[in-house]
């Protein structure tokens, strides 16, 4: 794989964060380990605040912030101080609210826009078939499919009825007195 542009993978929610430290302290930490100076921090620490919605809660101890919120803040810093080229999310955003969930897409829509990458890893098809042009289905570490994210969709859950059905027949089967 070639990558031309700056990359922020946003695989796991909080690492780098310490709970035993503010949502304010945490941000600045975040920062540090992204490679961004105070002065880089400070000047897109408003806007990161604003995103995450947690104005009155960044002076409290992250151990303190709600799964929710800590996904506000871990997304927020990743994708505004950072303001990558190309941006890699795994399912973290299945914890938020649906207002923040659409607040996150919006953003992602913007990013389609602006010709960004974002490499996005979900079950859910229907963002699939909203945020992506092109998808790949991954299953047992194998490529089944790659194509559009319509034509991907509809083989995922083609796969996913299949295996769904052979796991009801195995459970069909009743043991009967007697049978070995």
């Amino acid at each position: 794989m070639t990558v031309n542009g700056r990359l922020v993978p946003f695989i796991e929610l909080g690492v780098g964060f310490n709970p035993e430290l503010s949502g304010r302290e945490n941000t600045y930490l975040n920062g540090a380990l992204m490679g961004f100076s105070t002065e880089e921090v400070d000047a897109k620490y408003d806007e990161i605040v604003k995103f995450a919605e947690l104005e009155r809660f960044m002076d409290q101890q992250l151990k303190n912030y709600s799964s929710g919120m800590q996904v506000r803040l871990a997304f927020s810093v990743a994708t505004i101080l950072a303001d990558s080229d190309i941006l890699l999310i795994d399912e973290v955003l299945a914890v938020g609210d649906a207002s923040f969930q659409k607040k996150c897409y919006d953003y992602f829509s913007k990013l389609k826009k602006e010709k960004k990458t974002v490499v996005f890893v979900t079950h859910d098809m229907n963002a699939v078939r909203e945020y992506c042009d092109r998808a790949i289905l991954i299953d047992d570490s194998q490529v089944v499919k790659t194509g559009t994210a319509e034509v991907v969709s509809k083989e995922y859950t083609k796969l996913f009825i299949e295996q769904a059905s052979v796991q009801l027949k195995q459970e069909e089967k009743p043991e009967r007195w007697g049978d070995k």
